[in-house]
């Protein structure tokens, strides 16, 4: 009981630590390390004066593309390219991680009832929700920490050396107080996560339109705020007391509405469902698809932004890269073609379908969480048929993210290019994805099948495949290393034909893993233990 009496202190801290540490030093290890392979290859491909001049001429010939990593400054030093680069990464990795690990240490504590049992003690209504945000505010500063230490190795000096890491940890520590507020107003893990993407997307696109135009839409967005400060150029400090006002403001309100809502709920409350279900309801296919309804809507959504912002600049892509061979690493995979910026978007669309599966089978993994599987189990509903129906599922909702992708992607690149046969002939290489896709579905599924707690481990292959299939030229890494990823054997469509072998490896994969993963869900214990 008298842990129980302090826990509102450093009990909570040391609680919170104990329950994410594992989620905590993946998320900072795995930022600094991309971080740090960004910044060795940019400083050993433009080492010379003359060299970082060649660079920044060719950025600042199209501005079509800081729509994607933000507006370089301080191009005349190794700093600013290393910034510029790392742009996109640092504007959805950062914002992101905040968010995840907010959510997970306040709303899916309450949701899975672990919240309830510390607040029996006494513990305070915002205990948990200080310690989330003090744990996470220090992973940041853990991330900060070690990119000014790669940024002092490469012979990079004040302000820049901290001013950077600084503008990236207090970026953080602002989604993760927009995550905390989020947790205050729905009752759902799943909510809070969307609701703190949906404030990401309108942020970066703020901060892309502001950037692209030279226009104030930058100033609305904290992206921009971060970006504003010109770390390795003329360097500005005050930008960052907007970073702080915004974590201040969303957390003070987090923390007042804490205090007024009841535990395990939201202020807004679900709004009631019908009083009889329907008839596809009662099959375990339309009950999964119910569940997955919501998700599938956003991310084709997400995938049709992506395909309709990006297509829309491919006609910029031969003057920006033109002189940098950088830029046709990242872009084009080593090729200045006008097909390679279009296969770097594919390719993005295909990471979007791979999130989508891999959240998918949490979701599905939350039905058992959340005490809603054994019940169902207990009646006529078999296990296979259970995992069929959500297999089928996230099936048909992939294929629809990954066309809505494709088409609007198409439709966008046919509108610049004046070429209507581009619609259909990028919907097809978005699809060519869609066996390696499967495979990840495949391996989140058999580690579901497994152990529910092992899930987590499905993005880190995730992670792998998507720093391959970004930055594996760019970085200059082995061809075997960048061949262990799936969407490698497939191919840089549509630059490249199709790999059939590869096509035919993915798919017999992941009919491996579904027989693993039936064998395991239909042998353990549910609810596992």
């Amino acid at each position: 009981m008298r842990a129980l009496t302090h826990v509102a202190g450093g009990e909570m801290f040391a609680i919170s630590w104990r329950s994410s540490r594992r989620q905590t030093i993946t998320w900072a290890l795995g930022i600094v390390a991309v971080f740090a392979a960004t910044a060795v290859s940019i400083n050993s491909l433009y080492a010379t004066p003359g060299e970082l001049k060649t660079y920044a001429k060719a950025i600042s010939v199209g501005s079509s593309l800081y729509a994607i990593n933000g507006r370089p400054f301080g191009l005349d030093n190794i700093g600013g390219p290393i910034a510029y680069e790392f742009g996109f990464v640092a504007a959805i990795a950062i914002p992101l991680m905040g968010i995840v690990l907010v959510t997970r240490l306040t709303r899916l504590e309450e949701q899975t009832g672990r919240m309830e049992l510390l607040r029996a003690g006494i513990v305070g209504r915002t205990a948990a929700l200080k310690s989330a945000l003090a744990l996470t505010s220090a992973a940041f500063l853990v991330v900060a920490a070690g990119m000014a230490a790669v940024l002092a190795a490469l012979g990079l000096s004040w302000p820049g050396v901290a001013l950077y890491p600084l503008s990236i940890a207090l970026l953080g520590a602002a989604f993760a107080a927009v995550g905390a507020l989020c947790a205050q107003l729905v009752a759902s893990s799943r909510m809070v996560t969307a609701l703190g993407l949906a404030v990401l997307v309108v942020a970066f696109i703020a901060r892309g339109i502001g950037d692209v135009r030279g226009n104030s839409l930058v100033w609305l967005s904290p992206l921009g705020w971060a970006e504003q400060t010109r770390a390795f150029g003329n360097a500005r400090w005050w930008p960052l007391l907007l970073l702080i006002t915004a974590a201040i403001v969303a957390s003070a309100a987090a923390l007042r509405l804490a205090e007024r809502r009841d535990l395990g709920e939201g202020m807004f409350a679900p709004r009631p469902g019908n009083s009889a279900a329907s008839r596809i309801l009662l099959h375990s296919f339309g009950f999964a698809a119910r569940s997955h309804r919501n998700a599938i809507v956003g991310w084709t959504v997400v995938a049709a932004l992506v395909g309709a912002g990006f297509g829309s600049v491919g006609d910029a892509y031969d003057t920006v890269t033109e002189d940098s061979k950088a830029l046709q690493d990242v872009l084009g995979g080593g090729n200045a073609a006008a097909n390679a910026f279009v296969s770097f978007v594919v390719i993005l669309i295909a990471l979007i379908c791979m999130g989508f599966v891999i959240s998918g089978v949490g979701r599905a993994a939350d039905e058992e969480r959340d005490n809603r599987l054994e019940p169902m189990l207990a009646s006529t509903l078999s296990r296979p048929r259970w995992l069929a129906g959500h297999a089928v599922a996230l099936v048909v909702g992939v294929v629809l993210v990954a066309v809505s992708g494709g088409l609007a992607l198409g439709i966008s690149n046919a509108i610049t290019t004046s070429d209507s046969s581009q619609v259909w002939r990028l919907v097809g290489a978005t699809l060519a994805y869609l066996p390696a896709v499967a495979l990840l579905l495949g391996l989140s599924a058999a580690l579901y099948g497994l152990r529910p707690n092992l899930l987590w481990m499905a993005w880190l292959p995730f992670v792998f495949v998507a720093v391959i299939a970004v930055l594996g030229d760019a970085l200059q890494l082995p061809d075997w290393v960048q061949n262990i990823s799936p969407m490698s054997w497939v191919g840089r469509v549509p630059l490249e034909d199709v790999g059939v072998t590869g096509l035919i490896s993915a798919t017999l994969a992941t009919l491996g893993l579904a027989i693993l993963t039936l064998v395991s869900f239909q042998t353990r214990d549910i609810p596992s233990r």
